[in-house]
């Protein structure tokens, strides 16, 4: 009977208002159960974590030791299971752990899962399953990808297919439309062009937007079929960057790099000639404006300033070098910058081949110095829009002995300095008519004549008018050229006077001697003309005595 009671009184619930000591006759007061012993420990419940998850609806602080997988103390937080840190155990501290073994510890998941750092409750870098790295994305691509804060945007992109002109404007004496017409569009199947126009009527297309201090770029095809008077003209904010004119011309890609501020980009066609040539049009497609991304890597180690660039050892080893030194490729670039391009040693653009030249380009298209848009005839041009002159005054030459021009092409001719303030030792022309006389002129054929790599046949050779000049070295030694002065690149400086593979002659410099020629044949003849009067008075005296 009394062991009934005592079942009886452990096995009744009733509420306990005081706290339980094991071990104790004084438990702590904060404890509502203390349990004391210094010889033996409390045992939680041990399980498998597939146990652990099979526990029907946890209470949130609900505490078990889990056996497998990662083994360690787990308490339910209300929503998942979570593990105790001990310090030196399975969790790691916020002021860092000991005992640790690279082998066996690590910062990160044990399954197939991405691991996520972040700050302010936003991820900024995230370690992929697939162990790509990624830097400000969530979806790294590459063993380390970087992307930047402030990514690139696209405030136009428009290529008429909508048969409208979207959000740009248009105005002027007659508007811009969409066209389907064959060779009036780029890419797809609608373009743009000016309406019908007439004389001294203009019409254009307009775009205003605001470019961030990235930076950002415009481009877009254009094409024209009109006379070269009538053109259209590409401006921001009223300046011009760009003419097109011409009849029939193929489409041709323009793009500009833009610095941050609020544009208007205007595309207009001024027609100038009278009455109808062609179809009187301007044609654009493909209109797109881009802002640049923010930068997304940047490196420094203390060493690294302007003009220098990372370069690597055979051990792989990185250090910054001055492009002076470093003899390879180097573009600055920015919003600041001019897009400049620096290499040291010979460049050839075309061709895989090694040159000799400083700058060779190889090919067959034509190459375009400034901006430009003329009509040609052929191919392999070279065409410049500005003006062209040497750096240093008088000189350099155009053209030498062994790489000569075959044809000048010249409006108003060549111009030669004459000016007296800079001649010195200034006496009067000996040579005259005596050497004229002795001058052999000749017509002839050259030996060897091309256009580019092509031979011309020897049958489709002209005939060509001149002087010898080994002969005219005999007679006039001034205006034959016998040596020219060279410099070498190993010995950069130092010019070398040499005689030349090929002799030329200055038919410009004759030009004096023919003068001083003419001037006495001029004397010649007065001096005959008064001889030839005195014996016409004389036979006119005998005549009427």
């Amino acid at each position: 009977m009394k062991n009934l009671f005592t079942l009886f009184i452990l096995l009744t619930a009733f509420p306990i208002f005081a706290q339980v000591g094991i071990g104790t006759t004084s438990p702590d007061p904060s404890s509502i159960l203390d349990i004391t012993d210094t010889n033996r420990g409390f045992l939680t419940p041990r399980m498998t974590e597939a146990q652990r998850d099979a526990i029907s609806s946890p209470a949130t602080g609900l505490l078990i030791y889990q056996l497998d997988s990662t083994p360690g103390f787990y308490y339910y937080d209300g929503t998942v299971w979570t593990p105790i840190s001990s310090g030196g155990g399975q969790a790691w501290e916020l002021t860092g752990n000991v005992g640790t073994s690279p082998s066996t510890n690590l910062l990160g998941t044990t399954d197939a899962q991405d691991f996520v750092l972040g700050t302010n409750s936003t991820e900024v870098m995230r370690v992929g399953s697939n162990a790509n790295v990624g830097v400000n994305t969530a979806n790294p691509t590459a063993k380390l990808h970087f992307t930047a804060a402030t990514l690139a945007n696209i405030p136009l992109d428009e290529g008429f297919e909508s048969n409208t002109l979207g959000t740009l404007t248009s105005g002027g004496d007659v508007p811009w439309i969409t066209t389907s017409a064959a060779g009036e569009y780029n890419s797809g199947s609608i373009g743009s062009k000016n309406d019908v126009i007439v004389k001294d009527q203009n019409s254009w297309l307009a775009y205003t937007t605001t470019i961030p201090a990235t930076g950002g770029n415009i481009s877009f095809a254009v094409s024209s079929d009109c006379l070269t008077m009538d053109k259209l003209t590409f401006t921001i904010d009223g300046v011009e960057k760009e003419q097109w004119s011409g009849v029939a011309k193929p489409w041709k890609n323009f793009s500009l790099p833009l610095i941050a501020g609020t544009y208007t980009f205007k595309w207009e066609f001024n027609k100038i000639s009278n009455g109808t040539f062609y179809s009187d049009a301007a044609f654009l497609d493909d209109i797109k404006i881009t802002t640049n991304a923010s930068p997304t890597l940047q490196i420094k180690d203390g060493n690294n300033y302007p003009e220098k660039l990372l370069t690597s050892d055979a051990n792989g080893v990185a250090t910054w070098k001055n492009v002076g030194i470093d003899n390879d490729w180097a573009f600055p670039a920015g919003n600041t910058d001019a897009d400049q391009i620096y290499h040291q040693g010979n460049i050839k653009i075309g061709d895989d081949d090694a040159t000799i030249f400083n700058l060779h380009v190889e090919g067959s298209k034509n190459v375009g110095i400034g901006s430009i848009e003329y009509l040609d005839e052929g191919f392999s041009t070279l065409h410049i829009s500005n003006g062209f002159a040497p750096i240093t005054d008088n000189s350099i030459d155009l053209g030498t002995s062994t790489n000569r021009w075959k044809d000048v092409w010249s409006t108003n001719g060549v111009i030669n300095t004459s000016d007296k303030r800079l001649k010195t030792n200034i006496t009067p022309l000996e040579y005259g008519l005596a050497e004229i006389l002795k001058l052999r002129t000749v017509s002839f054929k050259w030996k060897e004549e091309k256009v580019g790599d092509f031979v011309v046949p020897e049958e489709e050779k002209e005939n060509k008018l001149g002087l010898i000049a080994q002969e005219v070295l005999k007679i006039i030694p001034e205006v034959i050229q016998t040596h020219e002065w060279k410099e070498y690149e190993e010995n950069p400086g130092v010019l070398v006077k040499e005689e030349m593979r090929r002799i030329g002659i200055s038919y410009s410099e004759i030009i004096p001697v023919i003068t001083k020629a003419i001037q006495e044949q001029e004397k010649e003849i007065h001096a005959l003309e008064q001889q030839n009067n005195r014996l016409k008075s004389m036979f006119n005296k005998l005549k009427n005595k």
